[in-house]
Formats: C-alpha cells, sequence, structure tokens
C-alpha cells in the first residue's frame, strides 16, 4: 500500500488567544466553514483561522 497525500480534504479551525490555540477543530471544509462562522460569533475579540490540512490515504498500487 502506498499513502497519499490530498491536500483540502480537511481544514483545521483554530480559535488563538494571543499566540495560545484555545480550540482545535478539524472537519470537512463545508463544515469548518460553519464551525469557523459559529467560533468568530462566540470570540469576536480572538483571532481566528481556518486553514485546509492534507489528509493521507492508503491506496492499493494494484
Amino acid at each position: 500500500m502506498t499513502a497519499v497525500m490530498e491536500h483540502g480534504a480537511l481544514s483545521r479551525v483554530c480559535v488563538w488567544f494571543g499566540e495560545h490555540k484555545i480550540v482545535e477543530h478539524v472537519a470537512e471544509p463545508a463544515f469548518a466553514i460553519r464551525f469557523e462562522a459559529a467560533m468568530r460569533r462566540r470570540f469576536a475579540s480572538l483571532r481566528v483561522t481556518n486553514e485546509p490540512i492534507a489528509a493521507v490515504r492508503d491506496v492499493d498500487p494494484t
């Protein structure tokens, strides 16, 4: 088996208090957008990031 990286398969949403990450949530991009919006409403004064992460999946070369 071979591992293949798929970019954009998942997204990571983080809420930051200064340089400290206080929330981290990994989800499919559509759900991550909704979670990001909710975190921006809940933590209006904090920085919220939403970035794609690579997902690793096994591929059968045969």
